[in-house]
């Protein structure tokens, strides 16, 4: 499929009260592997902004749970959990951290059990409310780049700027691919896009918090397009809502967003 950017009827293509602000509040939806967090990551890097991953909030919860024996589908003590871990956002070196209760767990979250885990969750209401209660926490004072898959209609539905990135299965699970031959997990190729389908059908059809496309954001298809591309097409969206972007944060030592 060919490039594809379209603006959806409401909300922050029409100017919602954001122009000439610096500490914008961005959102970033859609399914897994059509580049979201690459792209929230640079784009907070250029404007100068915290990026946070909403979903290495519930990969987090799927770790401790099962560190602490915690079935993936109790819901009432992983309930119990969330409500008692406290988040930390840093860049390391340019590099996003997530601490949980003081401890880096950012290297332990990428795992393909943890991220079965992460989706279990989240089709569990009393977790989605705790921690989309904390990720609110997070932006009261704009200066984020958030990414998820409810970030723009649940979370932030307000926000300033939103974004939905898709891509065709077949390119998300080339580059999901890809990605897990780097981290040495030789999944063959046809499993990785048949996971990705069937975690499509999930999170667009579970009972709290489908995954859709947010009123009023910018609809991007990056299958056919280079990161560079969909960069240049997001900036273009941020421009008429900020005078001017931050310097740009030059990623070096640590910056952490508050705890939450």
């Amino acid at each position: 499929m060919g490039h594809q950017s379209s603006e959806m009827p409401e909300g922050a293509a029409q100017g919602q009260g954001a122009c000439g602000k610096h500490d914008l509040l961005v959102t970033i939806d859609g399914p897994a592997g059509a580049g979201k967090s690459t792209l929230a990551l640079r784009l907070a890097r250029y404007g100068g902004w915290r990026y946070i991953d909403s979903g290495a909030m519930y990969r987090a919860a799927a770790l401790l749970a099962r560190e602490q024996g915690i079935s993936w589908t109790d819901e009432a003590a992983l309930t119990c959990l969330c409500t008692h871990l406290v988040f930390a956002f840093c860049m390391t070196e340019g590099q996003p951290v997530i601490h949980v209760n003081g401890r880096d767990v950012t290297h332990m979250l990428r795992a393909q059990s943890i991220g079965e885990g992460a989706s279990r969750l989240g089709t569990l209401q009393g977790v989605r409310e705790v921690l989309v209660r904390k990720q609110r926490e997070l932006g009261p004072d704009g200066g984020i780049v958030m990414e998820g898959r409810d970030i723009g209609t649940v979370v932030f539905p307000d926000a300033d700027v939103k974004f939905y990135l898709d891509a065709q299965p077949e390119a998300r699970g080339q580059r999901r691919w890809h990605e897990l031959q780097r981290r040495g997990e030789p999944i063959p190729l046809a499993e990785v896009i048949a996971e990705l389908r069937q975690r499509d059908h999930d999170d667009r059809t579970r009972a709290v918090s489908p995954l859709r496309i947010p009123a009023g954001a910018s609809y991007i298809d990056t299958s056919n397009l280079s990161i560079d591309e969909v960069f240049a097409l997001m900036v273009d969206k941020i421009k008429p809502f900020s005078i001017s972007f931050h310097t740009p944060d030059p990623c070096q030592g640590t910056r952490c967003l508050k705890p939450t």
